[in-house]
């Protein structure tokens, strides 16, 4: 096996024209960008990307094949760019999974329509999703791409872990809790199916009601359907393929967690000990309780309303059936979401989190010779603004705002206080420092029980010249966005802050992320942060197969793109896929490497020959 130290000034080997020859490339050729990247990028967006193809008659669009593209060079903080680069460090970045258990009498499809007008204000957009049965089989689908591609594709670095940066679930339950690590471990057999085994309680079976708003795959194709009129098909026995069991993939790698609004909140937005009007308590309703399949006129403006008012208004009137009570349905504290991931088969145990506790914030142990440091936050504020819309917003805790500080003084011999005068402290190493939170910065904007702000969370980084990037989702949205000290700083940088897509909702995609160092021509030394989308490991069409987790997969994917509130912004612009981050080096990194990680074990797609060194 291939360590990390052995790799770390490794050239890759790429298959020159596509014929098996390997090449061995020095680091600079690697690296450059009119050079072809090295052998294993296939299931990466460098060979080819998932594109909707035209519209039929309908509107339902199949998907097709694009050209792959490159990554793009940014210099938004800097233009210094090394000439020959040092890999560091790689790892995957999965986000928002959503596993949905369609099932579930918490589910609130019936509000989804309220936001067919873009310009409601409601914040039921993701209610429900024609695709939403098949959750599992996407996040199947990303796990064996990212397995099958094992290492990052511009330094070909092992990838040391993947990180899930929030809304694994989509309702705080404990069976999607369960389903979301048994697919990430692998080895282990898993069921989107809940209450009654083999018995169909969602809305998409046709014999639960008659919704004119949601789509039934089984039921001739109805045009006083809107999903009908679309042009969504009929297929039978596809709701008893997807509720069968199937053997997870697994990421192959060891996988760290992070807390999401979703995970600590019924729907992303409502605290699990919340009382609702006309029926028991939500914990009560969502182990036993019935489904919720219509509900009534809603105001047209809901600006004056608060959360209770806004229930209110949603309940009032609610239509329902029964389901099957299910106690594996019931909705998990933070500790007990915490208790879950130390039951395990992958690896670390815990996948971060430490055992007996209710915090969902921590760092990842660095080996002596790491030259990065990883920082996870927990972003989530459910005691919140008491508004729907606002709840799922994120913050931070003062207790939480001040060990971050402290984290971040760990790993950074020099830094600014806030007063802005430099503060250099003997005897601690220098490290670059990667923080992973749910939220986006510009969407920390919970400030209620005394929680930092975004903007405060930002202003903490940039005091820390070794903050070199941050990276997070809840948008479901490709973007990167820079973030640099003022002008005239006395450590010019910044840091960048990379937001993934979700598996959920198209694109359907994921990110690898690597880090390298390197000088310019005239010995400046300066990083090179290298982002890259990946598709699930997929057909473009299932071609009828129901018989297969791919397949399905395939099929979750179109849906998607089909979507009747689809936004096709969330691929996101060409600057915010594949790219190439510019960064000055915050401290001297000449002659660092990645190291091996001991704790992860055989990586999938290492190299067992050895490699060229320069």
């Amino acid at each position: 096996m291939l360590t990390f130290a052995a790799v770390g000034v490794a050239a890759a080997a790429i298959d020159a024209g596509g014929k098996g020859r390997a090449a061995a490339l020095a680091a600079s050729e690697l690296l450059s960008p009119s050079r072809p990247a090295p052998a294993k990028t296939a299931g990466t967006t460098l060979t080819r990307t998932v594109q909707p193809g035209p519209p039929d008659g309908n509107g339902f669009r199949k998907l097709v094949e694009g050209k792959g593209e490159d990554h793009l060079l940014r210099t938004d903080i800097t233009d210094v760019r090394a000439e020959k680069l040092e890999p560091l460090a790689a790892f995957g970045h999965l986000s928002d999974l959503h596993i949905v258990d369609d099932q579930s009498p918490s589910r609130v499809e019936f509000l989804d329509r309220y936001n067919d007008d873009p310009g409601s204000g409601w914040p039921f957009s993701a209610g429900y999703r024609a695709h939403e049965f098949l959750s599992l089989h996407l996040v199947d689908a990303m796990c064996r791409s990212l397995r099958q591609l094992g290492e990052g594709p511009r330094t070909g670095l092992p990838l040391a872990f993947t990180v899930v940066t929030g809304d694994a679930v989509d309702n705080a339950q404990l069976n999607e809790v369960r389903w979301y690590i048994d697919l990430l471990d692998g080895g282990k057999s898993v069921r989107a199916d809940s209450g009654s085994p083999g018995k169909d309680e969602s809305v998409a079976n046709g014999t639960f009601g008659r919704s004119e708003h949601y789509w039934r795959p089984e039921d001739p194709v109805d045009p006083a359907n809107r999903y009908g009129r679309r042009g969504f098909p009929q297929i039978q026995g596809l709701l008893g393929a997807a509720r069968k069991p199937f053997t997870a993939g697994g990421l192959g790698m060891p996988w760290y967690a992070v807390y999401g609004n979703h995970d600590v909140m019924a729907q992303g937005n409502l605290p699990i000990d919340t009382d609702l009007p006309f029926f028991h308590s939500l914990k009560h309703h969502t182990v036993n309780g019935s489904k919720w399949t219509e509900g009534p006129e809603l105001p047209d403006d809901m600006d004056d309303l608060d959360l209770f008012d806004v229930i209110k208004a949603v309940f009032d009137g609610v239509e329902s059936q029964d389901v099957t009570a299910d106690a594996e349905r019931r909705l998990l504290s933070p500790g007990e979401f915490v208790e879950e991931h130390h039951r395990t088969s992958g690896l670390p145990a815990g996948h971060g989190f430490a055992a007996g506790s209710d915090k969902a914030y921590y760092a990842i142990p660095a080996a002596a010779d790491d030259p990065v440091a990883y920082i996870t936050l927990d972003t989530t504020n459910p005691g919140g603004l008491g508004n729907i819309a606002s709840n799922a917003d994120g913050g931070i805790d003062e207790d939480q705002f001040r060990w971050l500080e402290e984290r971040l003084k760990e790993h950074s011999r020099t830094y600014f206080d806030e007063s802005g005068e430099a503060v250099t402290q003997q005897g601690v190493r220098d490290r670059l420092v990667v923080v992973f939170c749910h939220h986006p910065l510009h969407t920390m904007t919970n400030t209620e029980n005394d929680h930092r702000s975004g903007e405060e969370v930002e202003a903490l980084l940039l005091r820390f010249p070794n903050v070199v990037l941050m990276a997070n989702g809840h948008t479901h949205r490709n973007e990167i966005r820079p973030h640099a000290r003022p002008a005239g700083h006395a450590r010019p940088g910044g840091f960048w802050e990379v937001s993934a897509a979700a598996h959920i909702d198209w694109p359907v995609q994921s990110r690898v992320i690597e880090i390298a160092a390197g000088r310019d021509g005239e010995g400046r030394e300066c990083l090179a942060l290298f982002t890259t989308v990946l598709d699930i490991d997929a057909p473009l069409e299932s071609g009828g197969d129901l018989g297969s987790p791919r397949a399905l997969a395939s099929l979750a994917r179109e849906l998607a793109v089909n979507d009747l509130q689809v936004d096709e912004g969330h691929r996101g612009s060409e600057k915010d896929r594949n790219t190439e981050l510019l960064l000055p080096a915050p401290f001297p990194v000449s002659g660092m490497k990645a190291p091996h990680h001991a704790a992860a074990g055989p990586r999938p797609g290492a190299r067992e020959e050895p490699v060229q060194t320069r």
